[in-house]
């Protein structure tokens, strides 16, 4: 795996934004590997590889990654949630450890709010996390986890 949390310093190749062709708001740039792990065999038929890909973190917008020719993929092209684009309490917040909104949310009600940031923190010392593959956005997950522990707070 990579080295996507070990680092909050972004390159240029990975920060690049282009627009959502349904919602009109930047879009982060993404590595081919995450499309490649999360898409559902039907849109992965589709995939060019040779393209640039951005994910759509606007909550009300039912696009997830779209390419640099404006080919869009869905949340039902999917395999897992999308943290931003779903509110259950079921989805995951990290994707590596299984930290979903309803453990994070009982985490804080039990007053165990940092042990969540901890043990994914661990892990990421560990050389653990796989967020490329397994996170929806491709990046690291831990900002995620802190912003919603801080919002249930």
């Amino acid at each position: 795996m990579s080295d996507c949390c070990k680092s909050n310093d972004l390159s240029s190749e990975t920060s690049k934004l282009e627009v959502c062709p349904s919602c009109n708001v930047d879009g982060k740039k993404v590595k081919i590997i995450t499309l490649k792990s999360l898409l559902k065999p039907m849109a992965l038929n589709s995939l060019n590889a040779n393209l640039d890909h951005y994910f759509c973190s606007t909550s009300n917008c039912e696009v997830v990654y779209f390419d640099s020719e404006k080919k869009s993929y869905f949340k039902s092209d999917i395999k897992v949630q999308v943290f931003q684009k779903d509110s259950s309490l079921d989805v995951p917040v990290c994707y590596c450890f299984d930290w979903t909104k309803g453990k994070l949310q009982q985490s804080v009600q039990n007053e165990l709010a940092s042990q969540p940031v901890e043990q994914i923190r661990k892990n990421i010392k560990a050389n653990r996390c796989g967020c490329e593959v397994n996170n929806p956005q491709g990046s690291c997950c831990l900002a995620n986890v802190t912003t919603f522990i801080d919002q249930l707070s």
